[in-house]
């Protein structure tokens, strides 16, 4: 990569450490400036040892401003409300207890057996964590009847669970997951069409040979290359230290609330160009991304996504069908001072523009954008 593709604060933030981790609290346990805190971690990432105190942050689980004494009282009253959640699985009987056995407790036995194996804690016969793990899942299950459980979400909760390590905390970092973040879309088909037409227009955008080569494919705009990449965060495509480095720069929410789609639109402008050169079909580009796992250099795309980022939010005119990809991050969509002009392209179906759809900002406040 040439300096002028990296984002200008590139290597500029070191890894989170202990050190670094204690100057952003205040004498009552306060995090006043979380902004600064997760522009450090989209930048540099968290060390290893540190996650257990700082992804309960990432995760929802406490609010930055929050004390040390109001988040002790949190952790006791959430590690309450999981024993009762338990207990009620526990307690099930009769026909709601047999449909939750058959339709739910005999798929997560089944995919907890088979998560992360090779993980040191997950390994072996008769491991604890495995039971926590399933245990986790059941209760998410019991708590989120509507979302309930789907094959992946063991792949999601692993991680959380190798690294904060208290089944009740696990529990409710992985429900800040997967009901409050963007970056793991729930396995409904309108949350993944949602995500889906966002890189699209990234991808028309910003890797306009790749997106013409599959826009003159039959199916090609599916892009089912890159499902699984969203749906499992990458988890699959890069080793683990990698992986989570991505997790913790999209978790960050920092300048966009969809890092996870720059990650993709990094990933086929460094790999893409033999898609296009070869004339692969759709079925031939899954299989060649897919042979690419683990292959792929992730701090490369990492950086590579920021620099992307940069370049998006850098840009004089946008359309109208990107207005969405920084509505939450906060503290607003242009805080640089760079407002670009932002044009309605047009909308089949009678579709209402989203520069007439009023929108919350970070704070909850309702804004609308004004088209040009």
């Amino acid at each position: 990569m040439s300096e002028s593709e990296c984002h200008p604060e590139e290597g500029q933030h070191p890894r989170l450490d202990a050190e670094l981790w204690i100057t952003y609290f205040s004498e009552d346990g306060m995090i006043e400036d979380d902004l600064t805190l997760r522009r450090a971690i989209f930048f540099g990432g968290v060390e290893p040892q540190l996650r257990a105190n700082v992804w309960p942050f990432l995760l929802h689980y406490y609010d930055y401003r929050t004390t040390f004494v109001q988040r002790q009282a949190i952790m006791e009253e959430k590690h309450q409300i999981y024993e009762k959640i338990n207990l009620v699985r526990e307690n099930m009987s009769g026909e709601e207890r047999d449909w939750f056995m058959r339709n739910v407790q005999c798929t997560v036995e089944k995919d907890v057996v088979r998560t992360d194996r090779s993980n040191p804690c997950f390994a072996g016969n008769d491991n604890p964590n495995l039971e926590k793990m399933k245990r986790i899942l059941l209760n998410f299950a019991v708590h989120n009847p509507v979302m309930g459980y789907t094959q992946g979400m063991s792949d999601i909760l692993a991680p959380i669970l190798a690294e904060v390590r208290n089944e009740a905390d696990v529990f409710w970092c992985f429900t800040g997951l997967m009901s409050k973040t963007i970056f793991v879309t729930s396995p409904k088909d309108e949350d993944m069409e949602k995500n889906l037409s966002y890189l699209r227009e990234l991808l028309r955008i910003m890797v306009p040979r790749f997106y013409n080569h599959m826009a003159s494919q039959q199916d090609g705009m599916d892009l089912l290359f890159c499902h699984r990449w969203i749906l499992l965060c990458f988890k699959r495509e890069f080793p683990e230290d990698e992986a989570l480095a991505m997790w913790e720069a999209c978790w960050s929410n920092y300048q966009t609330d969809y890092f996870h789609l720059f990650l993709v639109v990094a990933i086929v402008s460094m790999y893409g160009n033999d898609v296009v050169d070869q004339n692969l079909r759709p079925d031939e580009t899954l299989l060649y991304f897919t042979s690419l796992a683990n292959h792929m250099d992730g701090r490369m795309a990492l950086q590579k996504a920021r620099g992307l980022l940069h370049q998006y939010r850098s840009m004089s005119h946008l359309p109208c069908t990107l207005v969405g990809l920084c509505e939450l991050c906060g503290p607003g969509m242009w805080d640089s001072g760079h407002v670009p002009v932002v044009t309605c392209v047009g909308h089949p179906d009678d579709k209402p523009c989203p520069l007439n759809q009023p929108s919350s900002n970070a704070d909850g406040n309702t804004s609308s954008t004004t088209a040009s």
